[in-house]
């Protein structure tokens, strides 16, 4: 199928789900874009689904009796015990903090929201360092199983289900509670059938982005030679060099995390926590000596495990290795990872934003499509967004002779911002998107009403009452592009490396002590920008609103 019979398909999806005939003469200037820079994003992906079906029927064979099974059971047992011990830590955390006032409340709120700052990798390599026969304890028992993976991956990723269950438990109300008191509810009884069935659909949804986590990860997969479906499209790609392998693998794993996207649409579907407002907020409890015991130590564990442990054994590495580094290649390291994350962050904020406004403004069904598929994105791996960019661009650059796409330095800078795009363009949406919903369409129509062009609505208006959500979108993407390795690895131009990449490579290469100092800095620029995103939003009252 050629690239434009594809881009029409898609266009005609669109404008048909809309309510709309296929003249796109009808079509403002602003639509037009919108469709334009939807096809752009998303066509590699479309495309590499496409290709799937003209693939070598021998490479799917080969899949399917030898591969497939292995790497369908370990990352699915892999997914059910990351997520497992993701809710343990993150839900019971966020039910004490949330209902019981003590001292370093607040400053233990904001320490358990920090292992998002370590990447899953960096915290794989540091515990199979500390659990190795070299590492402090000695250990002789071969450790590196995917039990203990699990474990470790739930370390870094709690956090999405402790932030959401946090906001839940928090905003339930006093009416709840009373209600359940009157029914002769005891305590436990009221967390088990009142407020867990209410924070359910907050809990999915950070157990959605644990679930997508685990099938994005490489490099702790790697390290542990656990062999899911990104391996599988790694080892396809690069060492086996079968490229319709790889294509087969990821078209396959799209499936499943779509599947899971709409999954958890239609489990969320209707479904919000809400705050009444004639019910006040539940007052804290003051909790006695056993039950503040316990307090300190179901919170101090996470953090201890996941945060204290991965940051203190990188400082000492820094130390032992000290004379080894090479700042001068840190700095240039920093200066790369830096550059793309911000000039990322900056256009997906961008292209968000236009994609929300003009929803907002005009009301049209094709805005609401195209932020749907886009919400998708975030759900993709990033070893199969690489992979469709860089299999769409090929087949461009080999099908039209007088175009040459790839070969330079800056082309491939491009490739994998425009990768970067793609993969976390749902990132920056959802802060915006919140934001933009909680304000009503009588703004709109005021200000129509005092001739305010569409331009001149988002500067006077919608700009300002929205910053909040513009400078929280615009700080997770960063950190997420930060920490992002598979989409860096396949697609970075030649000689270019990032903090994420080198930390990698050192890694694998068992030079855990000279990764340490390149890890930390990603763990450092993470962490100050949380702090602040956490302190600021508070402050602004953002997370009640």
């Amino acid at each position: 199928m050629h690239l434009v019979s594809i881009a029409k398909m898609l266009l005609r999806f669109l404008i048909k789900q809309a309510g709309s005939k296929l003249n796109l003469k009808k079509f403002k200037f602003q639509d037009r874009l919108a469709l334009t820079l939807f096809s752009i994003i998303f066509v590699p992906v479309i495309f590499l689904l496409v290709k799937s079906f003209s693939q070598d029927p021998t490479s799917a064979i080969y899949l399917f009796e030898n591969l497939l099974f292995e790497y369908s059971v370990n990352t699915l047992y892999l997914i059910v015990l990351t997520s497992f011990f993701s809710i343990i830590i993150g839900v019971v955390p966020a039910w004490y903090i949330s209902n019981y006032k003590f001292f370093g409340r607040r400053f233990l709120d904001l320490i358990l929201y920090l292992p998002l700052a370590i990447p899953t990798y960096i915290m794989a390599f540091t515990y199979s360092e500390i659990l190795s026969f070299t590492g402090p304890f000695k250990i002789t028992y071969d450790l590196l199983q995917i039990e203990v993976l699990g474990v470790i991956l739930a370390f870094s990723l709690y956090p999405y289900i402790y932030s959401v269950s946090r906001i839940s438990f928090s905003l339930l109300g006093s009416r709840y509670y009373e209600i359940a008191k009157n029914l002769g509810l005891n305590s436990y009884q009221t967390i088990l059938k009142v407020v867990l069935p209410l924070s359910k659909p907050a809990i999915f949804s950070g157990l959605f982005l644990v679930v997508m986590e685990v099938l994005n990860e490489y490099g702790a997969v790697k390290y542990f030679g656990v062999n899911t479906y990104t391996i599988g499209i790694f080892r396809s790609w690069g060492p086996m060099n079968d490229s319709g392998a790889a294509i087969q693998l990821s078209s396959i794993l799209l499936f499943i995390v779509a599947f899971l996207f709409f999954v958890e649409k239609y489990f969320n579907q209707g479904k919000r926590f809400s705050f009444p407002k004639n019910s006040e907020l539940l007052m804290l409890k003051r909790p006695d000596i056993s039950t503040k015991f316990i307090i300190y130590l179901i919170c101090f564990l996470p953090i201890i495990l996941a945060f204290i442990v991965p940051v203190i054994f990188n400082i000492l590495n820094i130390i032992s290795s000290f004379d080894k580094i090479n700042f001068e290649r840190l700095l240039n390291l920093t200066f790369n990872s830096f550059t793309v994350s911000l000039l990322a962050s900056i256009i997906i904020l961008i292209i968000s934003t236009f994609f929300l406004y003009n929803e907002k403004i005009s009301n049209s069904r094709l805005y609401y499509y195209i932020n749907q598929f886009i919400s998708l994105g975030y759900s993709i791996p990033g070893a199969v967004v690489a992979l469709s960019v860089i299999i769409f661009l090929t087949s461009i650059d080999n099908s039209i002779d007088s175009v040459n796409l790839l070969g330079s330095y800056s082309v491939y800078f491009t490739i994998l911002i425009y990768a970067y795009i793609i993969r976390f363009m749902a990132v920056g949406k959802s802060p915006i998107k919140s934001s933009m919903e909680k304000y009503p369409d009588s703004y709109n129509n005021s200000a129509k009403n005092l001739g305010l062009s569409t331009f001149k609505i988002f500067q006077k208006i919608y700009f300002p009452i929205n910053k909040y959500a513009f400078f929280t979108a615009l700080t997770l993407v960063f950190v997420d592009i930060m920490k992002e390795l598979p989409i860096t690895l396949i697609l970075r131009p030649f000689n270019f490396d990032t903090l994420a990449t080198q930390t990698y490579e050192f890694a694998i290469e068992e030079m855990i002590p000279l990764s340490s100092i390149y890890s930390s800095v990603i763990i450092i620029i993470c962490c100050i920008l949380l702090i602040f995103l956490k302190i600021f939003l508070d402050k602004s009252n953002v997370f009640r609103s």
